[in-house]
């Protein structure tokens, strides 16, 4: 059977993010608790350099809390709807919802079990109807799942392949007990997945536990960009070289031998505005928008080997650096910010 006839039969299948999209979704960050000693003014401005940058290639749609709406709207301007809804943390890629075409491409989305990346979020409670409450606003279905799932533990091709990491959903405070089988059966299910190239993630990632999004992504069918280390510490080395090994020699769905292209990972430690931060390095954190990357810069010389890295992995799309040196000191980048919402044709 064709994908495109399980989706006609009655089925799901997950888009892939180089698809086009209607537009892009993001949460206004108005909480402060999450950011800790980070000004949260400056953390703001980086959503607004983001959400700017996207809105040159589709439609954005700001998520905030009804006490913030005046003040998103003043700095956000007019190119960009502001949607108010209970809200607490901005990582939006993880909470909100994941969007599936069902059939005649009709979408649907679904709404994972958020539990606060395992509980490491001391304020994630109203997230965990944020996706439900976009999806009803929006009148498209849900699709209910029991999993612990955030959405930057997934990376898919579009025809049926997924890229995820055993870090995170095997992780005790997710899915305690959850075999692979069951796992596996629940993305055929949700996002109409026919194989998992699983990778090993990384233990040393507070909170994330090692999502897919700041390792690697599929540039197209067959296609993956992965990101190499440039840490100084062995540890970190070890994780990048153990997630490489699982992926050379990796099929898809559909047989094809996966081909690998690289960018390597910013400096681990760097100083940013006078402050030392241990903080998001990645490049491949970034989003595809309608023609376009949407890629993060830190201020530092290794941006343009960054750029030079993933204009040669897209050479058909525009690429757009936006500095994200503040919001970096979250933990989080670019794609970590940011939820795709696909045009409905298939």
């Amino acid at each position: 059977m064709s994908f495109s006839e399980m989706i006609v039969n009655g089925g799901v299948l997950m888009p892939a993010e180089f698809e086009q999209h209607q537009g892009c979704f993001l949460v206004w960050p108005s909480n402060q608790t999450p950011w800790g000693d980070i000004e949260l003014s400056k953390v703001q401005k980086d959503y607004v350099r983001v959400a700017k940058a996207i809105a040159q290639f589709e439609p954005v749609t700001m998520i905030v809390n009804e006490n913030a709406e005046k003040d998103a709207k003043q700095q956000l301007g007019g190119d960009i709807r502001v949607l108010p809804l209970p809200v607490s943390e901005a990582w939006f890629r993880d909470s909100g919802p994941t969007f599936v075409r069902q059939s005649k491409g009709v979408l649907a989305g679904v709404a994972w079990r958020f539990n606060g990346w395992g509980g490491y979020s001391p304020d994630y409670e109203p997230d965990t109807m944020v996706a439900r409450n976009l999806l009803q606003a929006l009148t498209i279905p849900v699709v209910s799942s029991s999993l612990a799932m955030e959405g930057g533990a997934l990376h898919v091709d579009g025809e049926g392949t997924l890229l995820t990491t055993e870090s995170v959903v095997f992780a005790n405070n997710r899915n305690p007990g959850i075999t692979r089988e069951a796992a596996e059966a629940e993305f055929a299910r949700t996002l109409g997945i026919k194989k998992t190239i699983w990778l090993p993630g990384s233990h040393l990632e507070k909170g994330t536990n090692g999502h897919i999004d700041g390792i690697a992504c599929f540039v197209k069918p067959g296609v993956v960009l992965f990101e190499t280390s440039a840490s100084s510490r062995e540890e970190y080395r070890e994780v990048t070289s153990n997630n490489l090994l699982a992926l050379q020699g990796q099929t898809d769905a559909k047989g094809r031998k996966i081909e690998l292209v690289y960018v390597q990972e910013a400096p681990d430690l760097r100083w940013i505005q006078g402050q030392k931060w241990g903080y998001s390095t990645s490049y491949v954190n970034l989003y595809l928008a309608n023609g376009a990357v949407i890629m993060p810069k830190f201020g530092i010389p290794e941006d343009a080997a960054g750029y030079e890295s993933i204009k040669a992995a897209f050479p058909d799309r525009d690429v757009v650096q936006v500095d994200i040196s503040v919001l970096a000191g979250g933990g989080g980048g670019i794609h970590c910010i940011t939820q795709q919402m696909p045009a409905f044709q298939v």
